[in-house]
């Protein structure tokens, strides 16, 4: 339901309805809406579980293959993002508490303290996350077709070049003017950042500063 309608067009009511209940019997299973977002989240975190092996392979290896994992998962379910946010009396099911005992085990052997290990956890969560919102972002633009709108890109793209024209962003300017000289079209420039393989070079440059910080801290 969830998929298909959003997350809006879960109610205690409409689930009782589509399982041919009394909403009053669903209070018999569940204490509210709340509790019945926590079992969804969970139950759809089963597939943030990656293989042991990968992450017994080394913490770049099992934090890649938690960050596929988390990104392929949320956009399978774009409404997962408000449903984990944080809410009072939320309880964390057993695959939410396995997918951060996973993230522990990639890298515990990086040899930093168990704040920095934490904090490089959250950081390719932060950039997992922070990459699905906006291609969520963009695909319900295209949904909902003000891509597909000739008049509205038009008019957009319209007001960009008038802006532009003004003087006051000399640096966009500048590599604007030098992306077209390759012959591309200020709709190429835009749409650099929509390219789908751009989560796995945008991942990879994240690892890349990771092992950086390390070796640094390793070798102090």
């Amino acid at each position: 339901m969830a998929d298909a309608e959003g997350i809006e067009a879960v109610s205690m009511r409409r689930v009782a309805a589509e399982l041919g209940l009394g909403t009053m019997s669903l209070y018999h299973y569940l204490r509210g809406k709340d509790e019945l977002l926590d079992l969804m989240s969970d139950g759809i975190m089963a597939a943030q579980v990656v293989d042991d092996a990968e992450v017994q392979r080394g913490w770049r290896e099992g934090l890649t293959a938690i960050a596929r994992a988390t990104y392929a998962n949320l956009q399978r379910h774009p409404w997962m993002g408000s449903a984990l946010r944080t809410r009072a009396g939320t309880t964390p099911g057993p695959n939410a508490i396995r997918h951060v005992d996973q993230s522990l085990a990639a890298v515990a052997h990086t040899g930093v303290d168990i704040q920095t290990r934490m904090e490089l956890i959250a950081l390719v969560d932060d950039y997992v996350i922070g990459h699905a919102i906006r291609a969520q972002a963009v695909a319900q633009a295209t949904a909902e077709g003000l891509e597909a709108d000739p008049e509205w890109v038009a008019t957009i793209f319209d007001y960009f070049e008038r802006e532009l024209e003004t003087g006051e962003y000399p640096t966009l300017q500048r590599e604007l003017d030098a992306y077209r000289a390759d012959g591309r079209t200020l709709q190429d420039f835009t749409e650099m950042l929509t390219t789908e393989d751009r989560f796995e070079r945008g991942l990879e440059r994240l690892l890349d500063g990771i092992e950086a910080t390390l070796k640094k801290r390793r070798g102090r």
